[in-house]
């Protein structure tokens, strides 16, 4: 593809951060953003597994702490959270109806944002909810198994995956995307003594940065 093409096709707007970080070198900043979305795609695994375990453990022990299937319905949880939250799931509901769907617990599950999960670790539910939620980290040292430390944690991985999910640039810095990727596999570890070994041949982060790496220094 010529210039011109790939200027129609990908914006001018959107190569302007790599135009600039290789001194306007077109070739460059073409290579830079193919390489951020094959980096992009190395994090898809680990985010996925993340997103999904997060939330059905903290599903499974929010069923526990009302007693249940339908917490986010029942009355306490309602009185507990915040207008955030419940826009939310009536979002999630609305999105199954668009696409005349039966609405079932676990579609209202699936359809909640990762938002909507890392805000249940709001300072807030310090004293209404953390005491259930912290048993969704299972395998976390119990000495920094705190909602500070947890919401921290995931609310930074939470603005890294919107990043990849909406095809944003992330590769400005090689220590920063390590230290996602230990992030990420820390979260992951919590979630489940096994999650991690189970997980192992999905992650190919490594890989795919040693072969890109040039282009991020």
């Amino acid at each position: 593809m010529d210039r011109k093409a790939i200027e129609r096709i990908i914006s001018i707007e959107r190569l302007e951060p790599y135009l600039k970080h290789h001194s306007n070198d077109f070739d460059k900043a073409v290579e830079h953003y193919k390489a951020n979305i094959e980096i992009s795609e190395a994090f898809y695994p680990l985010l996925s597994i993340l997103e999904i375990g997060l939330r059905n453990n903290f599903d499974y022990q929010l069923k526990r702490r009302f007693d249940d299937d339908n917490w986010f319905e029942n009355p306490e949880f309602i009185k507990i959270v915040s207008r955030f939250q419940i826009d939310r799931v009536s979002e999630a509901r609305n999105t199954i109806l668009r696409e005349k769907k039966e609405i079932t617990t676990g579609k209202i599950i699936s359809e909640l944002s990762f938002g909507f999960w890392t805000s249940l670790l709001d300072s807030k539910f310090e004293k209404t909810l953390w005491k259930n939620l912290r048993l969704a980290f299972p395998n976390c040292p119990k000495n920094i198994r705190q909602r500070k430390t947890m919401s921290s944690k995931l609310n930074g991985v939470r603005r890294l995956r919107n990043r990849v999910f909406h095809h944003e640039s992330i590769t400005w810095s090689i220590s920063a995307l390590t230290n996602y990727q230990q992030e990420i596999i820390e979260g992951i570890d919590w979630l489940d003594r096994g999650l991690l070994e189970w997980s192992n041949e999905l992650i190919r982060f490594d890989e795919v940065i040693g072969k890109r790496k040039g282009l991020i220094k």
